[in-house]
């Protein structure tokens, strides 16, 4: 498998357009706090602008991921995984450690900064931040995992399309259960006022893949850590056991 992600990170490393929107992608979620209406001034503020602004910089990294997934089946190299005699969790696995995992760490990292420039000014909650940040990366991680797996699944380019309709389908169902449930959930995910225990927010939180409102909870517990990890749980065996069937065909 170590064959598999080296040559999968040097293929990557060729691709222009990574590091473009890498430096896009880490400059936004470094500096976002910064230039929002509220300014970070502190740790705090910092998490929270940070988080407030996660639709945006997630969306971003899970269709990058994807998109450099779909380009190794557009240029047909992918298949050479398959005819190498490559078993399918060989390929899945090697695609997550390769793509998504380097992913939302260069993200992450890029966080981490920002809440160091931000420490400089006031460490007003940073013990409360740091607790926290176990959870957001693996949020981070939930979403490339999901654009990494999405576009196996499809072996075309078309899941960087797909993955940009689930996360707008996400915010369409919030809207849906807002209406249905005479509550603005949506408003209520933005400004982190979800009821841990709340049937639908707990429901609406684990299955989505944007996860503020539940970081952002106050006090932190044991309900808020078991969602962020539940819903990164499912989403990785759903979508890791449909491509595992998909590459056990070895259709090419």
């Amino acid at each position: 498998m170590g064959k598999l992600i080296k040559a999968e990170l040097y293929r990557t490393s060729k691709v222009n357009g990574f590091w473009v929107l890498s430096f896009f992608i880490v400059l936004f979620m470094a500096t976002v706090p910064y230039i929002s209406s509220e300014k970070a001034d502190s740790a705090e503020t910092f998490f929270a602008g940070g988080l407030s602004n996660i639709a945006v910089g997630s969306m971003l990294i899970a269709l990058m991921a994807s998109y450099i997934v779909g380009r190794g089946y557009h240029h047909r190299t992918c298949m050479y995984e398959v005819m190498a005699g490559n078993s399918p969790l060989r390929i899945i696995l090697s695609k997550l450690l390769s793509i998504a995992l380097p992913i939302a760490l260069l993200v992450f990292v890029a966080h981490l900064i920002g809440l160091g420039i931000a420490c400089t000014m006031s460490t007003k909650g940073i013990e409360d931040v740091l607790e926290r940040e176990p959870l957001f990366f693996l949020v981070l991680l939930r979403y490339t995992t999901f654009g990494v797996l999405l576009t196996m699944c499809v072996k075309s380019l078309l899941g960087t399309g797909l993955t940009y309709f689930r996360l707008v389908l996400e915010s369409i169902a919030m809207i849906v259960a807002s209406a249905v449930t005479g509550t603005d959930l949506m408003e209520d995910a933005l400004n982190a006022d979800l009821v841990v225990g709340n049937t639908t927010s707990t429901i609406l939180n684990t299955a989505f893949l944007s996860q503020q409102g539940v970081l952002l909870s106050s006090p932190m517990s044991s309900s808020v850590v078991l969602q962020v990890v539940v819903g990164f749980v499912l989403e990785l065996l759903l979508w890791g056991g449909i491509t595992y069937l998909v590459y056990s065909k070895r259709d090419y």
